[in-house]
C-alpha cells in the first residue's frame, strides 16, 4: 500500500504520538508515545519509568507494528497517578499495587481530585504544571485547624487518607508484611491515633473486609491486615505506659461481639492522654464484666457492640449491684434506642463516633482520676 500523505518520522513535532497505519477497512490503532517524549511529558526520568516498567507492571501496553512498546494515555495516566503516590511517601510496589487495582475511570477521578498535590516539578500529564485551584474547586485549600493541613501540606489530607488507604489494601492484596507495617507508622507519625483511626485504619479495615466477601481477597490477607495493625496500636500503648496514671477504665465488648479493633484503638488514644485503661478484650461475659467492675471500680467502663443487642440487656440488669458512681459508655451499631438502666448511681452515655468516646473517657480538667 502507497502513503498517499507520508509524514516523515523526522517532521513530527516533538512530543507527537508515533502513527500506525491502519489497512482498508481496519480500525485506527491507538495513539503510543515512547519513554522519552513520556519522560519530557510527565517531567519523570527515563530510567525512573523504565524501573517501575520492569519492576513493577507500570508502564507501556502497546506495542506497534515494528514491535516498538508505547505508553497509551491510559498507561500514562497510571504513570502519573504512581508517582503521586510514591511522592507521598507510598512505598512502589503498594503504590503500583493499588493503581494496577484500578479501571480507567478510578484513576481518572483520582488524578482529577489529586491535582492539588502533585509531586514538585510534576507535569499533570498534559505539559503543564497545575496551578492553584480557585475557590470552591477540588483541592481547595482548609483553614488551619478545619480538618488537619493545608491541601498543599500531603500530610492528613483527605486525599493522602485515601491513597493510604488504597496502599494498605495493595499490601493486603500483596501480603507485604512489612510495607503494611511501614504505612501503619507513618500514619500514626502524621496523626494522632483518633484521625488515624478514622481516616485511614477503620476505612482500610472496611476495604479489606469488602473485597475478602466479594472473594477477591483470601482471608489470609484480612487476617494479616488486623494482626499488624493490632500489633502497631500495642506499640503505642507500650510507648506511652510511663505517662499513663490513675484507676484504669474498662475497656470490653459485648458478650458475642469478636470485633475488638476499635477498643484497641481507643486504648491507644487513652494512653496518649495519660488515661489509664483496662482492655478486657472480645466477648466479655456480662457477668465477668460486672466482676471485674467490682474488683477495680473504675469511675468508667466503655462497652463496644457492631452485632445488634436485645432491647432487654442482661448487663443493665447485673448493675444494680453497682454502689458507686459509675460512667457506661457505649459505642457501635449494635445499641438499641431507648436503654433503660437501673436507679442508682449508673450513667449511660452514648457516643456516636470515635473522637466522642475518647471525650467521654479523659477526665474533664480538675476531676479526680482516682
Amino acid at each position: 500500500m502507497i502513503d498517499m500523505n507520508p509524514q516523515p518520522a523526522a517532521s513530527r513535532e516533538p512530543g507527537q504520538p508515533e502513527p500506525d497505519h491502519p489497512e482498508p477497512g481496519e480500525r485506527a490503532p491507538e495513539l503510543g508515545w515512547p519513554v522519552g517524549v513520556v519522560s519530557e511529558r510527565l517531567a519523570i526520568a527515563a530510567p525512573t519509568l523504565r524501573s517501575w516498567d520492569r519492576r513493577h507492571g507500570i508502564g507501556p501496553s502497546l506495542r506497534t507494528r515494528g514491535n516498538h512498546r508505547r505508553y497509551t494515555e491510559l498507561d500514562i495516566r497510571r504513570v502519573l497517578l504512581m508517582s503521586r503516590l510514591t511522592a507521598q511517601g507510598v512505598p512502589a510496589q503498594s503504590a503500583a499495587d493499588s493503581v494496577l487495582a484500578m479501571d480507567s475511570q478510578a484513576i481518572a477521578e483520582r488524578l482529577e481530585g489529586d491535582r492539588g498535590f502533585a509531586a514538585p516539578g510534576e507535569g499533570d500529564g498534559l505539559g503543564r504544571v497545575p496551578g492553584p485551584r480557585g475557590p470552591g474547586e477540588p483541592g481547595e485549600p482548609r483553614e488551619p485547624g478545619v480538618g488537619g493541613a493545608r491541601a498543599g501540606e500531603v500530610e492528613g489530607s483527605e486525599q493522602d487518607a485515601t491513597d493510604l488507604v488504597e496502599a494498605i489494601v495493595g499490601a493486603a492484596r500483596a501480603l507485604d508484611p512489612r510495607t503494611m507495617a511501614l504505612l501503619y507508622r507513618q500514619v500514626m507519625r502524621r496523626r494522632d491515633v483518633g484521625r488515624a483511626w478514622v481516616e485511614v485504619f477503620a476505612p482500610a479495615l472496611r476495604r479489606v473486609g469488602d473485597l475478602w466477601e466479594e472473594g477477591r481477597l483470601g482471608v489470609q490477607s484480612e487476617h494479616l491486615t488486623s494482626e499488624l495493625l493490632q500489633s502497631e496500636l500495642r506499640a503505642v500503648v507500650r510507648a506511652n505506659r510511663l505517662r499513663v496514671a490513675g484507676v484504669p477504665v474498662v475497656l470490653a465488648s459485648a458478650d458475642d461481639e469478636q470485633h475488638h479493633l476499635p477498643l484497641l484503638a481507643l486504648e491507644a488514644e487513652l494512653a496518649r492522654h495519660g488515661v489509664a485503661s483496662l482492655f478486657l478484650g472480645p466477648r466479655v461475659p456480662s457477668d465477668a464484666l460486672v466482676s471485674a467492675l467490682r474488683e477495680s471500680q473504675p469511675r468508667a467502663v466503655f462497652l463496644w457492640a457492631s452485632l445488634a443487642r436485645p432491647q432487654a440487656e442482661p448487663f443493665w440488669r447485673d448493675l444494680e449491684i453497682i454502689d458507686w458512681p459509675l460512667e457506661v459508655v457505649i459505642g457501635g451499631p449494635g445499641w438499641p434506642d431507648g436503654i433503660a438502666v437501673p436507679e442508682g448511681p449508673v450513667t449511660v452515655t452514648r457516643v456516636a463516633d470515635f473522637g466522642a468516646a475518647v471525650t467521654a473517657l479523659v477526665p474533664r480538667p480538675g476531676a479526680s482520676v482516682g
